[in-house]
């Protein structure tokens, strides 16, 4: 499975940064995303903590996953404590016509808000597609981020557009893949902490477009 990333208004997945077209179509796995924590520490994954979405558990408290002595963490490119365990999302796609894996792993802002936005159009409808699976297509857009010397940032978009039949596209156990080689270290926080402080537990392929 290739890890999908989103960066400075384009897509790329695995190591090798092989571009995935804006307005290209995948099919999204729903039944599969999910959402925790994810450690990292010189610049790899070393533990994580996900649930599924669809199984309706929240993720752990920040607070109950340990590494709390800010002296001990690593430092970002200021020199400021950088929190190892990041809130993390994790959406897994298929290519409609190869059947290739992709999983779009972010810690994000704008990539956490472009799956929840996908999710929340999602959930309105999906119960009147029994037997489908919904198919996205990869857009960006842009906002200007309130600290000016930022400028305009660059967020994901999974358009909801069109509905496939499951066919066995999806197969295996929902969230019962590994990738291949783990995502790239998340640039920044999230600041989601509000939302994930809750109690509870490269080959080539093609791409469809328009």
């Amino acid at each position: 499975m290739g890890v999908s990333k989103f960066r400075k208004g384009r897509y790329f997945y695995n190591q090798d940064d092989i571009e995935i077209p804006v307005g290209a179509r995948l099919i999204a796995n729903m039944a599969g995303a999910k959402v925790g924590w994810v450690r990292w520490w010189d610049g790899r994954p070393t533990d994580e903590v996900m649930v599924l979405i669809a199984d309706g558990v929240a993720p752990p408290r920040r607070s109950e996953l340990g590494d709390d002595d800010r002296s001990q963490w690593e430092t970002d490119d200021r020199g400021d404590p950088k929190d190892p365990w990041q809130f993390t999302n994790h959406l897994p796609l298929k290519g409609p016509e190869t059947g290739d894996a992709f999983l779009f792993a972010t810690s994000t802002r704008g990539g956490i808000g472009a799956i929840g936005a996908f999710a929340k159009t999602y959930g309105t409808v999906y119960r009147q597609k029994p037997g489908k699976l919904p198919v996205v297509e990869l857009q960006a857009s842009d906002y200007a981020h309130p600290n000016k010397a930022y400028g305009r940032v660059d967020v994901p978009v999974f358009e909801l557009v069109d509905w496939v039949a499951e066919v066995d596209l999806l197969s295996g156990e929902a969230g019962d893949q590994t990738p291949e080689e783990p995502p790239s270290e998340p640039e920044g926080t999230t600041g989601a902490a509000d939302s994930a402080n809750r109690p509870g537990a490269g080959r080539r392929t093609r791409f469809q477009a328009r």
